[in-house]
């Protein structure tokens, strides 16, 4: 049996004396250390049972080395769970500490939880394309900074939340930004907390984009690299979007609402024609953006084809367009009609009033 360190031994004694109805369980973290201080190993958080638990809490240096005894309750660890925060905490967590077995079942239960999420195609794409926006956010006001170090700074956030979204792409996942092949691919325990297990494929460029990150001093080749890792990595997600199983294993779509998004969405198909029949370049522009973020939602929540329609616009020739719009408009009917769902739709007020009233 593997000794005790005397710190975990403290913690534990503290527990049974002052605590032990209100903290669930003790939990170390494998290979969560530098140089050896082992800072995680000893203890890394605690599962707090009752709101006094959380007093247990405390922060403090021995020997130049940091320790933070914090509380993680239940809820947060469901974060880690839904891979919205460190699955590290989870995947090498070591119980210490534990109130009853049932607590240990149920910190056990999140553990295999996480991983379900982790090898489910459809939940880590969404997770991937969440770190990608997120990405994108500070890249927006990245593109705005001049001084080096808030540039490097925002370079790294961005580039960790890209190293997440390829990370999750692969079934596995990384707490910080992955700037090697070596990072990439080590799966010893003692380096985890700075590296990726289990990573296998990764976008074009990837490491040579970063490695520009760690060499660049000057803040537009910082810039140009961020653009190209987020370039890659958005093309890397979006080639492997999960298929849709066939409709008896997947969720039933719900044309109804295709039908109630199409009603909705007519009056702006009626203006559109109108603006381009009569030559009106900006209002027509307007809907047709519109009309375009929209044909993008559906295509997500309806499984409907990515539908182009800007490609059409041309401020001289407004016809083209129209053309377009109708094509669109008639590929939502022939759906709505494949699947028999009919469109409250009526030739005038008197054929609505009689049929209502």
């Amino acid at each position: 049996m593997k000794e005790i360190h005397p710190l975990t031994q403290w913690v534990i004694n503290k527990i049974e004396k002052e605590y032990k109805d209100d903290v669930a369980l003790l939990i170390g973290i494998k290979g969560h250390s530098t140089n050896g201080d082992g800072h995680g190993e000893c203890f890394d958080f605690f599962v707090p049972a009752t709101e006094r638990g959380n007093n247990l809490a405390e922060t403090f240096i021995i020997d130049g080395i940091g320790h933070d005894l914090y509380p993680r309750s239940w809820e947060r660890l469901e974060d880690s769970v839904n891979l919205n925060d460190m699955a590290l905490l989870l995947d090498q967590a070591t119980v210490l500490y534990s109130r009853s077995e049932e607590d240990v079942k149920r910190f056990e239960d999140c553990k295999k939880r996480m991983f379900q999420n982790l090898n489910n195609d459809s939940f880590v794409y969404g997770k991937a394309l969440e770190c990608m926006d997120k990405a994108l956010e500070i890249y927006r006001s990245m593109i705005f900074e001049e001084k080096l170090y808030r540039v490097r700074s925002e370079a790294d956030c961005i580039h960790r939340c890209l190293s997440r979204a390829v990370a999750f792409m692969n079934h596995t996942y990384t707490e910080s930004a992955i700037y090697s092949e070596n990072q990439a691919y080590d799966g010893e325990e003692e380096n985890r907390i700075y590296s990726c297990p289990g990573m296998k494929i990764v976008p074009d460029g990837f490491f040579a984009n970063a490695r520009k990150i760690l060499e660049a001093n000057d803040t537009a080749v910082l810039k140009e690299s961020i653009f190209a890792l987020l370039k890659t990595t958005r093309t890397f997600i979006l080639e492997r979007k999960p298929k849709l199983a066939s409709l008896n294993e997947a969720e039933e779509i719900d044309y109804k609402g295709l039908a109630s998004w199409y009603q909705e969405l007519s009056l702006t198909w009626r203006r559109l024609r109108y603006f381009c029949k009569n030559n009106m370049a900006e209002k027509a522009y307007t809907d047709a953006s519109y009309l375009q973020e929209e044909f993008l939602y559906i295509a997500q929540d309806y499984k409907v084809e990515e539908l182009n329609l800007l490609d059409s616009f041309d401020k001289d020739n407004l016809s083209l367009l129209e053309d377009r719009a109708n094509q669109l408009e008639n590929i939502i009917k022939a759906i709505l009609d494949e699947h028999g769902v009919k469109i409250n739709s009526y030739s005038s007020l008197e054929e609505f009033l009689a049929e209502r009233t």
